[in-house]
């Protein structure tokens, strides 16, 4: 079995660009059709992951242009602050703020996307 995850954007397009400086997203392949008819094939972690242009018409909304939160990814990385304060630089909007949690022993945050996604980051130290 394979598994690869669905994220639904308004541009995906414009989406690749912006998780590759966030995220440092390994971008495997990108059309470049009409709005709505776009996708970006992506890594992240080992895991692949397919950003869809919004089409209403398929019934593919972006949870940005809706108000709602489509997916939460949980994410492990090797300098939280950093890492956190490269995605607040981008426009992403903290949920969670950084917390300690000295008995797993790891830090964890949270925070949204500008497409709405949600991202959960920690550090096990």
């Amino acid at each position: 079995m394979k598994l690869e995850i669905n994220m639904i954007v308004f541009d995906a397009k414009a989406a690749a660009d912006y998780y590759k400086r966030i995220l440092n997203a390994e971008i495997i392949s990108q059309t470049d059709n009409n709005l709505g008819m776009n996708e970006t094939m992506m890594k992240l972690g080992g895991v692949e992951f397919r950003v869809l242009d919004e089409n209403k018409e398929l019934g593919m909304f972006a949870p940005e242009q809706v108000g709602a939160i489509a997916l939460g990814v949980n994410m492990f990385v090797d300098d939280i602050e950093l890492f956190l304060d490269n995605a607040i630089k981008e426009g992403c909007k903290v949920i969670s703020p950084l917390q300690e949690f000295p008995d797993i022993p790891a830090k964890n945050a949270v925070f949204a996307d500008k497409f709405n996604h949600i991202w959960v980051v920690n550090q096990q130290y």
